[in-house]
């Protein structure tokens, strides 16, 4: 018969359960805001009022976010018709990005020491990545460069390829189509052929450019994919689709006719799937100290339940029944403890994507002026909704016109 002495249990359930308790107490990480040189804010006070406030985030918050800022400046100056800025910022975003997504065996090696530490710089998941190569195609097009915005739309098939340490298969329709689209104006029919040829495996009722078709509309609609912290500790990242919006579909105004738009892309589908497999949750890189350490605690419960259930505690007297019912509160501290030590899930994100992104190829002129109007749930017209733009064509004749629901106000500095 052997016994537990409660002198030597007591300093190590106290050791046990201040850990817990002070893991448990410790909240999210806050992070300090650097403050900018004169140099900094110069540079602020010189960018177009609606950029300011995110080129004062990207200053003061550091290399940590310095990718999501890259991504939040660029969408948004896209969107407001700065161009250069969003060429840029995008373009920022890209070298960062590949720093550590690169198809070589040096990013490999990168990628296998980014993912061990606990604090990493934001690189984005793969849907993001994959929208920053979205956005630089589309300036591609615009400046007729072809062949760079086929290469961008083929890198962001690419960076939705990775997916933690695993390849996965790329299901991005709106990164093909925009592939074959750019083959096409580079007068590659076979290359184009191609593109669309795989991209009828995710969208069979996709509309494919015609002979007649001179220029793209593009519309976004929604708010971005969230992620959010799930499980105790919230260790576990989880994607929710975006909340509060309305708008779902799309029509532009043909004449005195409206025509749907085509939804080519769910922004949301991508977030949470990896080549179509739905996510239930992520916790690669976290998991393996929580379940070991959860694991002690449920095998020394099970212990004491046992014990309990067998009378042993009672049979044997003070000593033992003390020494499980310790054992059982050993169990209870290694479980909180296992909550509390785990790193949190990263849910940083790119609020500035939409949900869905509309497609839709015609026959227009220079300066055409576009009207889309915002479509809800039951196809009906959301009032006050719209957006107005207008096709602009390169110099070798191609058309394109962008149009979305989250327009900003030129005035807007948030």
């Amino acid at each position: 018969m052997w016994s537990i002495d409660n002198r030597l249990l007591k300093p190590a359930l106290a050791t046990i359960l201040a850990g817990a308790i002070a893991g448990c107490a410790t909240g999210p990480k806050v992070y300090d805001r650097a403050a900018l040189a004169p140099a900094e804010q110069s540079l602020v006070n010189s960018k177009p009022a609606a950029l300011r406030a995110d080129f004062r985030n990207l200053f003061e918050e550091g290399p940590r976010n310095k990718v999501l800022n890259l991504m939040e400046i660029g969408v948004k100056a896209y969107r407001a018709g700065y161009r250069d800025e969003a060429k840029n910022t995008l373009t920022q975003a890209r070298l960062e990005i590949e720093n550590v997504y690169a198809d070589s065996e040096a990013a490999r090696r990168a990628r296998s020491i980014w993912y061990e530490e606990a604090e990493k710089d934001f690189k984005g998941e793969p849907y993001e990545r994959a929208m920053v190569y979205f956005y630089l195609g589309l300036i591609y097009l615009e400046d007729g460069d072809y062949g760079n915005a086929r290469a961008s739309f083929l890198a962001g098939l690419l960076q939705d390829a990775f997916a933690e340490e695993e390849q996965n298969s790329t299901d991005f329709a709106l990164l093909l189509y925009l592939a074959g689209w750019s083959a096409l104006q580079m007068g590659s029919d076979q290359l184009a052929a191609e593109h669309f040829e795989e991209l009828k495996l995710y969208r069979p009722d996709a509309p494919i450019p015609t002979a007649n078709d001179n220029a793209l509309l593009i519309v976004e609609t929604g708010q971005s994919p969230r992620k959010l912290g799930d499980g105790v500790g919230h260790y576990q990242l989880v994607y929710r689709r975006g909340k509060n919006f309305r708008d779902v579909g799309a029509e532009v105004r043909n004449g005195e006719e409206w025509s749907s738009v085509y939804p080519m892309e769910d922004v949301f589908f991508q977030a949470s799937t990896r080549g179509g497999r739905a996510i239930d949750r992520i916790v690669e890189g976290q998991i393996q100290f929580k379940e070991n350490t959860r694991s002690v605690g449920s095998t020394l419960s099970t212990v004491s339940q046992d014990s309990v259930l067998a009378g042993a505690s009672a049979a044997a007297g003070g000593a033992l029944g003390a020494g499980f019912a310790a054992v059982s509160l050993i169990s209870v501290a290694a479980d909180g403890l296992s909550a509390s030590a785990n790193t949190r899930a990263d849910i940083r994100y790119w609020a500035g994507l939409p949900d869905t992104i509309h497609v839709i190829p015609v026959t227009a002129a220079e300066g055409e002026p576009v009207v889309v109007r915002f479509l809800d749930q039951y196809d009906l017209p959301i009032p006050g909704l719209t957006d107005s733009t207008e096709f602009t064509f390169d110099d070798r004749g191609a058309g394109l016109a962008f149009a979305t629901s989250r327009r900003p106000n030129p005035g807007d500095t948030q």
